[in-house]
């Protein structure tokens, strides 16, 4: 990251920590931007203010943003990750990182029960119940796969069981320009909202592309 991102991450952060680092945020963003502000996220929480916490991959497999945490030498030691996108594709020896697979993007209203079972299953001593934040790398991905009533059913059931832990922080991010019925559903459950404008220029004033950056899930 350069002196840029880290000012804009520091300026999230900052936001972020008005609400308290607790409850459902909605982060109003272009979706191109997604990666790189769910990089800035897991610096900031994982990295500088040394918390632990999952992130949830449902668009890209969890290596790529493992890829992206080493190349940019953040370090996420108290970071879960758990892969819905590549269950049959990747294999969790590929990545240095704290990781379990669930059965793909499908049925996404399973995905906490799911979990529940993982960690029962896992011999990781990282625990998703010592988790203080939760993020998911593009919920508008989701309806790819299921129906808008089950992804409203699990974001909201999602939420509501982080909630009921008392300090964790979920960070939503949603296009809103795209994905504008989700938006609204995120917005409902949300304690505050974020609009994180012109982050996709630098400082030359051109566009800055984390997503560019080559990346192949080995065995893909």
């Amino acid at each position: 990251m350069n002196d840029k991102d880290l000012r804009q991450m520091q300026g999230l952060m900052d936001s972020l920590e008005r609400n308290g680092l607790k409850g459902a945020v909605v982060l109003d963003l272009p979706s191109t931007q997604f990666v790189r502000i769910n990089l800035m996220l897991l610096k900031g929480l994982s990295e500088d203010r040394g918390l632990a916490g999952m992130f949830i991959s449902v668009d890209r497999p969890h290596q790529y943003m493992v890829h992206l945490l080493s190349m940019h030498q953040i370090k996420a030691a108290g970071l879960i990750f758990i892969d819905a996108i590549s269950r049959f594709s990747a294999d969790s020896k590929v990545a240095s990182a704290n990781v379990g697979f669930v059965d793909g993007p499908f049925h996404i209203d399973r995905l906490p029960t799911a979990m529940s079972q993982w960690e029962k299953g896992n011999g990781s001593k990282a625990k998703l119940s010592e988790c203080k934040f939760a993020i998911i790398d593009n919920l508008s991905s989701l309806l790819t796969y299921n129906s808008f009533a089950s992804v409203e059913l699990f974001l909201r059931s999602f939420v509501k069981a982080l909630d009921s832990s008392g300090n964790v922080i979920v960070p939503l991010l949603i296009d809103s320009q795209k994905s504008m019925l989700l938006y609204e559903v995120a917005r409902s459950i949300s304690r505050e909202e974020i609009r994180v404008m012109d982050i996709q220029k630098g400082m030359d004033n051109k566009p800055m592309r984390i997503s560019d950056q080559n990346f192949r899930v080995e065995g893909s």
